[in-house]
């Protein structure tokens, strides 16, 4: 944590305060000089939004360990639903699994958002395992506010954003529960927004960034660079609008919304074997009420649940 003071949101009416899952080395932006010329402040958010509840309140940090981290301590300290964490640079950003996320000061984004499932009236009649599905429904609305700057877009399985096969960005859910239930979900996004290189090899080849996916889609070099806090207020009303139905009727409520753009689905995958369950081979058929990933195996026999795995296309493979 740095000695810069975080900025709230106007939206949010609060005073500073003192402050209390992407992964290497950081690598230098020569394009940052670009991103200061459009809307790339996201400590003055609160002008842009047009959700109720997301984004509403608001910290942000030029740098931060974990924006997930901060988010899950200001949920205990009381933090209302659809609190926001935003920052500049993550230190010790980090994905699912436990793996790290690539986290500069390169005009990304990195947000957390704090849920509170009780909040959603809808919610009440929702089994508790449902739940595990959601992520899935924060697939869903990442994808439907980013698409009005990209096409082809692409989900995969269980928390990745893809266009054309590369990695645009990345969820981790990461859930509260008590005797009543589950209380909070703190939602970790990090999206690759104005990056025009990365430094690790093994994304090179395999990651990319709304600016370099705008370029390979041929929009025009004046209008490809989109501020962060365009695409912020976008993606939050979409999650916003995501979430909310998905507390109301469950996976069910988006299945419509997230299978036509399933990466996996209809084709055969590998899985990697874990503690819990051998590697699997086989087409990916389907996805259960609670999320789980339904393939087919390829040595025969019924469809079989994965609940927790990495799953890659086995032409990858």
């Amino acid at each position: 944590m740095t000695d810069e003071r975080r900025a709230t949101s106007e939206a949010d009416g609060l005073d500073p305060l003192d402050p209390l899952d992407p992964l290497d080395p950081l690598d230098p932006l020569d394009e940052r000089d670009e991103l200061e010329e459009v809307d790339d402040d996201l400590g003055g958010l609160g002008g842009d939004l047009s959700t109720a509840a997301f984004g509403r309140a608001h910290e942000h940090y030029g740098e931060l360990d974990s924006t997930n981290d901060r988010a899950l301590a200001w949920s205990l300290e009381g933090a209302p639903n659809g609190a926001l964490v935003t920052a500049d640079r993550q230190l010790a950003g980090r994905g699912r699994r436990g793996r790290s996320w690539e986290s500069p000061d390169a005009g990304d984004l990195y947000f957390s958002v704090v849920v509170r499932p009780p909040s959603y009236a809808s919610s009440r009649g929702l089994a508790a395992a449902s739940w595990g599905a959601y992520s899935l429904a924060v697939g869903v609305g990442l994808r439907e506010g980013l698409s009005r700057w990209l096409e082809g877009l692409e989900l995969k399985w269980p928390n990745d954003l893809l266009w054309r096969g590369r990695k645009l960005g990345g969820i981790l859910c990461e859930g509260r529960w008590s005797a009543g239930g589950l209380q909070v979900i703190v939602v970790g996004v990090g999206i690759n927004v104005g990056r025009r290189s990365f430094a690790a090899p093994q994304l090179a080849t395999t990651a990319t960034s709304v600016a370099l996916a705008r370029e390979g889609a041929g929009i025009p070099a004046a209008s490809r660079i989109v501020g962060r806090r365009s695409i912020l207020a976008a993606l939050l009303s979409s999650l916003e609008g995501a979430t909310t139905d998905f507390a109301a009727g469950g996976f069910a409520a988006l299945r419509e919304r997230y299978e036509p753009y399933s990466q996996l689905l209809g084709r055969e995958v590998v899985t990697e074997a874990t503690p819990r369950a051998p590697g699997l081979r086989g087409v990916a058929v389907g996805l259960d009420e609670d999320g789980a990933l339904l393939i087919a195996p390829a040595r025969g026999g019924g469809r079989q649940r994965v609940e927790a795995a990495d799953v890659w296309l086995a032409t990858e493979r």
